[in-house]
């Protein structure tokens, strides 16, 4: 799978909010950002599908650029995102940014950080 099909595959994952995927997609050493400084691991990220306290709604992918070098590469997304997080229902236009490494020959997430745009 390439970089492009990887990232697009988290995407589609977000919006399922398919926990089985997610952890396939995820490296086990994850480290997160998130807008409000907010730092995370892979198990904090698949805990709050897994529970509900993050439930992704819409997520429409504007722009993906990638650039992939053998065993790491980078995505840049940009995406509308309509989530409920906490029970309050947010909506933002976001730029994710996300660190990719080849694991057991598949792309993985291994950093990553997203901001308002």
């Amino acid at each position: 799978m390439d970089l492009h099909t990887a990232d697009r595959r988290l995407q589609a994952a977000q919006r399922a909010g398919d926990v089985e995927a997610l952890d396939a997609l995820l490296h086990p050493r994850l480290v997160a950002a998130g807008p409000d400084g907010t730092v995370f691991t892979k198990e904090d990220d698949l805990e709050s599908y897994r529970t509900g306290a993050l439930r992704i709604t819409n997520l429409v992918e504007e722009s993906l650029d990638v650039q992939e070098d053998a065993e790491t590469g980078v995505t840049r997304t940009v995406a509308a995102v309509d989530a409920v997080q906490g029970g309050a229902v947010v909506s933002a236009r976001l730029r994710y940014t996300r660190l990719w490494v080849r694991a057991d020959g598949d792309w993985r997430v291994l950093a990553a950080t997203f901001v308002p745009v």
